[in-house]
């Protein structure tokens, strides 16, 4: 997490510890929606759209992207170089423990061929852009993220430089780009579906990259809105700035409770509604998301204060690791349904994610960004 250039990024600008925090929630929403079918998750999961913690990662990548690479035309080698450690050295560990833990590379059946060409995509993190879920969902299936996450990150000097000649423009071409793919799903007749062998809505809607450009781009425009505002100095008490933290995780609440229940069947023929209503259930509080962020980084409320504390700074810190192998443990329980289905299951599932999390921040994560990058990253603003 280094803001690359002359200086640290840590020492460029005030942290950001509120954000990292944050991260943690949006991760543990993810895990908490795919151990849904193992032990539940006090209707959480049925209430609410726990895969809009995805979203979030994105809208939070665009900010803070923005926020510590304001001039990455000047700096593209170390800005690469700070990526390529933030996402590979664990992303290649969290793959290498699959047969050492849930004794299986989960290559969904794949003759070894096929398996071997789709490692390969994976390891090279272009598994997301091939919409087949025995691509994208093999091995370790959830690190489709991450790779779309690596195009982001391709992509965003040229979006830095879009930004600076217009908002608008960087906005309508990413969000007309997203509605370019919900127009292929309707005018293909593409199965609105994530059980399809072929190819269907996740592959061409959630997992794309280009699909979810816009709330990538959504996080930069918020990280200039975030810098205006700071700037303004606003007078505003804690206690007022604590009711409009608390009044945003409301809205958080709420738009992730409604947004998968618009009513698009009402407004538009039955395809367009399908695929409208898909995209809601996945990115529907994106720009929710987009203003929290702001919110929370001006750090101004009881709220964002008590996300600094170092516990869940390390938590949010750790929520990377925690993010890729969390499936990889549910393995583990779905092949030992006597541990998961004792009084402890669901507790000892989340205390060995936090420990493995914890344990591959500090002895893997954390060391291999010191050896690629050249420094010591210590407790940082936050990592996109």
């Amino acid at each position: 997490m280094l803001r690359s250039g002359g200086t640290p990024a840590f020492a460029r600008g005030r942290h950001l510890d509120a954000l990292t925090s944050l991260r943690f929630f949006a991760a543990a929403m993810i895990v908490l929606g795919h151990a849904h079918g193992v032990w539940g998750s006090l209707g959480l999961a049925v209430n609410f759209s726990l895969a809009q913690g995805v979203s979030f990662f994105f809208v939070l990548s665009g900010f803070i992207l923005a926020y510590n690479y304001p001039q990455v035309e000047r700096e593209l080698a170390r800005f690469y170089r700070a990526r390529f450690a933030r996402l590979w050295p664990l992303h290649i560990v969290a793959i290498v423990l699959l047969p050492i833990i849930a004794h299986t590379w989960n290559t969904a059946d794949l003759s070894s061929a096929k398996a071997f060409g789709v490692f390969v995509a994976n390891v090279f993190l272009v598994q997301s852009w091939i919409p087949l879920r025995n691509v994208y969902l093999t091995f370790n299936g959830v690190a489709w993220s991450i790779s779309t996450e690596a195009f982001f990150y391709l992509a965003f000097p040229l979006a830095v430089v879009l930004l600076r000649r217009s908002y608008l423009l960087a906005l309508g071409v990413a969000a007309l780009t997203t509605f370019f793919f919900i127009w292929l799903l309707v005018h293909f007749q593409i199965p609105i579906s994530e059980t399809d062998a072929g190819i269907n809505s996740m592959g061409l809607l959630y997992v794309n990259p280009l699909a979810r450009l816009f709330e990538f781009v959504l996080g930069m425009v918020a990280c200039d809105v975030y810098k205006r505002a700071r700037e303004s100095q606003r007078p505003i008490s804690v206690e007022g700035a604590t009711v409009d933290e608390l009044v945003m995780l409301a809205v958080i609440a709420v738009s992730m409770h409604v947004t998968p229940r618009l009513p698009w069947d009402q407004l538009l023929p039955a395809n367009w509604a399908s695929a409208f209503q898909y995209y809601s259930v996945k990115s529907g509080s994106a720009i929710v998301f987009a203003i929290a962020i702001v919110i929370f980084a001006l750090g101004r409320g009881a709220v964002s204060r008590a996300l600094t504390s170092r516990a869940l700074v390390f938590l949010g810190e750790a929520s990377f690791a925690l993010y890729l192998t969390h499936t990889t443990v549910l393995l583990w329980f779905e092949r030992h349904p006597a541990v998961a289905n004792s009084p402890a299951g669901p507790y000892l599932y989340w205390t060995i994610c936090l420990v493995l999390a914890s344990l591959l921040f500090v002895f893997v994560e954390t060391p291999m960004r010191r050896v690629i990058i050249g420094k010591r990253p210590s407790i940082q603003p936050v990592e996109a």
